[in-house]
């Protein structure tokens, strides 16, 4: 059986990036969400995504969706069934401690060998500003399922910021009591992003991968404004505000 392993992360902190550029590794297979709420995304089964129809893509939806809420343990099972050294799925903090994944995540967490992979972002503010873009339909990543790439402005209610980082701070402390005494490595969007290579030579090492690539590159392009002033249209309000200004200044 391949090393089992679980990308955890909260939204927007670089996780599809990581899924698709451990793809493109030689013994790795990585699916996308398997737990997402009435949705099974990225799931890795050879099925061409591209040229299906849409009736296909959605009786193909409906089967998973069926057998992973019938028998989540099963689904879990068949989807880490691999014949690579690694094979493991992305999740979401929420989804993975959904109630409703119980008897799944106890399945995982008995695993003798499974390994997390904890994945945040320190500058939380860049963060929510990226999930409000994607939320509003622009740009993300380039074949990641982003709408447009057209760069967009979105304005940032701080309360709004500031109420949103408590409740992922709440599922990160929930989820890191969950994973104490686990296999657990902790890697930032930031060094994901700036440092690629080195990154996931770590997450290969991590991995037991002895045959990765000595350069990895990203296997996503990053889409849209680079500075956070181009991507908000109350920069200055955020400069402004004690709340905000150290994470703005941070661009």
């Amino acid at each position: 059986m391949p090393i089992s392993f679980v990308i955890v992360s909260a939204p927007r902190t670089g996780s599809t990036l990581l899924v698709k550029t451990l793809n493109s590794l030689p013994g790795v297979c990585c699916h996308g969400e398997l737990l997402g709420s009435q949705n099974v995304r990225g799931y890795e089964d050879g099925f061409d995504l591209v040229n299906a129809s849409k009736s296909e893509r959605e009786e193909r939806l409906q089967r998973l969706l069926l057998e992973r809420d019938s028998d989540p343990v099963g689904f879990m099972q068949r989807a880490l069934s691999s014949d690579n050294t690694a094979c493991g799925f992305k999740a979401l903090y929420s989804a993975f401690l959904k109630p409703q994944w119980n008897d799944a995540r106890t399945w995982l967490l008995a695993l003798p060998d499974i390994r997390f992979i904890h994945l945040t972002r320190k500058n939380t503010l860049r963060r929510f500003v990226s999930e409000q873009i994607f939320l509003n339909g622009g740009p993300n990543h380039s074949g990641a399922g982003g709408r447009s790439e057209t760069p967009i402005k979105v304005h940032i209610d701080i309360g709004a910021f500031e109420k949103r980082s408590a409740e992922i701070e709440a599922e990160r402390s929930a989820l890191c009591a969950t994973l104490l005494h686990e296999n657990v490595l902790n890697i930032t969007y930031e060094e994901l992003s700036t440092h690629t290579a080195s990154t996931l030579a770590r997450v290969c090492q991590f991995l037991a991968l002895d045959d990765a690539p000595p350069n990895i590159e990203p296997a996503l392009k990053k889409v849209g404004a680079a500075h956070l002033k181009d991507s908000v249209s109350n920069f200055q309000e955020l400069r402004d505000n004690k709340a905000t200004r150290d994470l703005a200044l941070m661009d």
